[in-house]
């Protein structure tokens, strides 16, 4: 198969979109089959990009210097546009996969299927509007709301596939959808890439943070709307345990904001990081005591946090803040605890009872290590994947 797939997002910029578009593109190519990826040309950083198999057509797109709204408008609106033009160097394509969010360069996918008279997926990792109403981002009346799900809309109907990442999200898109187009919504899943179990253990990441002189939470992603990191600020307060550190590595919208509240509460057992490079977040779980990942909002059920796969498949154990698809996995595996946001007094009882009894949590560290190897590797997914596409076409 001749694949385009076509994401603001890519290696070897460090995000949750870009890596699973890249685990697409090592086992489209290794089954065989011509890869090209289209992506902003954002994703270049500094220009040293190790030599790979698929081919990546880096398209102009306006910097994102500044997260503001507007900027990141312009830098989503830029791509969209040149992207279109980008497609004319990729030659023929049996299919183009377009992946959202964002909402905004997904109709620019559609367009590219169309000159290229291919197949069209739509490769859907948070459903727009409904994640920006679930985080207070906007209101379903709002000018905002109307446009992505006038653009999202157009996506499901003109697309000959959909593909998201839980069961939930399955479901979701489904009741969006008059029955005879039900049947071209397929889960095709987040996952652990395996290939991080072949990462080296970096001796200076341990000293750097002290990892081995007492017990350590961390918590490494987006500092953003979503997360709800102000549920840290309770344990950390609240907990019985006050040799315990909390380590939180990342940047996003609410950093500052966080950060400023941290010191304005005297926690000096929470820290603020900065971005940790990927390579060392293998290192970095390993050597934790405990993973934190919170979602915001109990409406966020079919949301499953990446962290959640990486952190069970190295053998740290999982604190969870969410309910639904995410705390699934998390039971399954034995070793983590979930609690419902908002639930503040259970969250620190549940925290004070994982150290209590940690021997006994990570007892379950080999099962739950080959539950996500076996079960939810990303390597399966996108394997599961190339043969839908087989299937498609």
């Amino acid at each position: 198969m001749k694949i385009i797939i076509h994401s603001d997002e890519y290696y070897p910029t460090c995000a949750a979109c870009a890596y699973r578009i890249k685990a697409f593109a090592d086992v489209f190519t290794e089954k065989g089959n011509e890869v090209t990826v289209i992506a902003s040309s954002a994703n270049r950083g500094n220009g040293k990009i190790e030599d790979c198999c698929e081919r990546i057509l880096f398209s102009p797109a306006i910097k994102m210097n500044k997260k503001t709204t507007l900027i990141r408008m312009l830098n989503n609106l830029s791509f969209a546009f040149t992207s279109v033009f980008t497609a004319m160097k990729a030659g023929k394509a049996d299919v183009v996969i377009t992946t959202s969010p964002p909402p905004l360069v997904s109709i620019s996918g559609w367009l590219i299927a169309k000159i290229k008279r291919a197949n069209l997926v739509y490769d859907v990792r948070d459903i727009w509007p409904d994640v920006a109403v679930e985080m207070g981002s906007f209101t379903t009346d709002s000018f905002f709301f109307k446009i992505f799900k006038m653009i999202t809309g157009f996506m499901y109907k003109r697309s000959d596939m959909i593909t998201t990442v839980s069961p939930g999200k399955v479901e979701k898109i489904k009741q969006k959808l008059p029955d005879d187009m039900k049947g071209k919504v397929k889960l095709v899943s987040n996952g652990f890439d395996l290939k991080i179990l072949e990462s080296n253990t970096d001796e200076e990441i341990i000293k750097k943070y002290k990892l081995n002189e007492s017990f350590t939470c961390v918590y490494i992603g987006n500092i953003g709307l979503a997360q709800g990191l102000g549920a840290v600020f309770d344990i950390a307060e609240q907990t019985k345990h006050r040799n315990v550190r909390f380590l939180l590595f990342g940047s996003g919208a609410e950093k500052d904001i966080l950060e400023n509240e941290a010191s304005a509460k005297g926690l000096n057992n929470v820290s603020f990081c900065g971005v940790i490079p990927h390579d060392k977040v293998f290192t970095l779980l390993t050597n934790s005591q405990l993973s934190f990942i919170p979602l915001k909002s109990s409406k966020m059920k079919d949301s499953v946090p990446t962290k959640i796969y990486e952190s069970l498949g190295v053998g740290c154990p999982v604190l969870l803040v969410a309910e639904g698809d995410s705390c699934d996995i998390v039971n399954e595996s034995g070793m983590g605890c979930c609690v419902s946001p908002g639930k503040e007094e259970e969250l620190i009882r549940t925290f004070d009872r994982i150290v209590d009894d940690y021997d006994c949590m990570i007892s379950n560290r080999p099962k739950a290590m080959e539950l996500i190897k076996n079960k939810y590797s990303r390597q399966q997914s996108a394997a599961d994947f190339e043969n839908k596409l087989r299937q498609l076409i």
